[in-house]
């Protein structure tokens, strides 16, 4: 029980600073690098974000990613609930939305994919592109300078195509004030 009161003690006064604080974050231009950690599912955002209060952030840009059949462009978006101005740990929920590519086989389909005046040779393929959608829970953290932020984060990924992917995010970010 002391334990149990000590650990609450310890982490009301770590975040008291933080929460006592506390002011809008200043609209930044973020760079992300993310991954699972098997290198499986790669990525980059390139993103615009802002914090309407001093306790929700706002994430908006494009995202590119691959995994080891499929390649996703489009866009990310995300909402975060956070505490601090210069340590800020969050939580949030985001989506990406846009185009997954993968080739497929084409070696019956009749037609000329590649261009080169045969119809099914073997080993045709040509580039499927479908709607593909994301949604992930997200939690980290964002330290923030004057002149640069960094952010650690984890999400986990829900997809049609894979589900359940804990990815890892490494970001970098300038103010734009």
């Amino acid at each position: 029980m002391f334990g149990i009161r000590s650990a609450l003690l310890l982490a009301m006064l770590t975040f008291w600073p933080a929460v006592s604080h506390a002011a809008p974050c200043k609209p930044q231009f973020e760079g992300a690098f993310w991954a699972e950690k098997d290198l499986r599912i790669v990525g980059l955002d390139a993103v615009y974000s802002a914090c309407p209060s001093w306790f929700s952030g706002v994430r908006v840009g494009a995202s590119y990613f691959a995994d080891e059949r499929f390649e996703y462009k489009g866009v990310t978006s995300s909402a975060r609930l956070q505490v601090g101005e210069h340590i800020s740990p969050f939580v949030g929920l985001g989506v990406l939305v846009g185009m997954a590519s993968h080739e497929v086989d084409a070696s019956t389909d009749k037609l000329d994919n590649d261009r080169n005046g045969q119809i099914d040779e073997p080993g045709e393929m040509y580039m499927k592109h479908e709607f593909s959608a994301v949604l992930y829970p997200e939690i980290g953290i964002a330290w923030y300078t004057r002149v640069i932020g960094i952010t650690l984060s984890a999400r986990r990924y829900y997809s049609s195509t894979f589900s359940g992917n804990i990815i890892y995010s490494l970001g970098f970010s300038y103010p734009l004030e």
